[in-house]
């Protein structure tokens, strides 16, 4: 990945910070909604993890493959939600472990190496590129969500 849409620092993040309040501005809306979809992601993979041992084995397969694999597991669960909308593995609570291993490769021939070598000032313009992207999807999820529930008023307070 070129980048990351990181949450705002300083911000309420985790979901059980947000319960029973209702976000008072853009940043603490994106937050929540980040969180919120990082849990959702984590529960998806639990569950994939636990119907498809392959995913919990760490095996030592080239980036494509590891990506045909998770993606071949994704469309075999889904098909398997379509046909047995009652299954055991889909409808179990999902308790997230975070592992904090190192994960070794010997053979290192067909790992592909993302890392670019960039000056401070490529690094800092990347940075901000994202950061810009994040506040134009901020706003953008502001002006939704107060359209929605706010009448339309998109005055913020408490903003960080």
């Amino acid at each position: 990945m070129p980048g990351f849409i990181s949450p705002y620092r300083g911000v309420r993040y985790h979901l059980k910070e947000h319960t029973g309040r209702t976000p008072k501005n853009r940043k603490e809306l994106f937050n929540l909604r980040h969180s919120s979809l990082r849990s959702k992601i984590e529960c998806t993979f639990g569950i994939l993890k636990n119907r498809f041992k392959i995913l919990s084995a760490k095996p030592n397969y080239p980036f494509p493959t590891q990506v045909d694999i998770v993606l071949a597991c994704t469309v075999l669960n889904n098909f398997i939600a379509i046909e047995d909308p009652d299954d055991d593995i889909l409808n179990e609570n999902i308790d997230i472990d975070e592992d904090n291993g190192e994960v070794t490769n010997d053979d290192d021939s067909s790992v592909v190496d993302y890392t670019q070598t960039r000056t401070q000032r490529e690094d800092r313009d990347s940075r901000n590129e994202w950061k810009e992207l994040r506040d134009q999807i901020a706003w953008a999820m502001w002006v939704d969500y107060c359209a929605k529930y706010n009448g339309g008023n998109t005055i913020e307070s408490a903003l960080a």
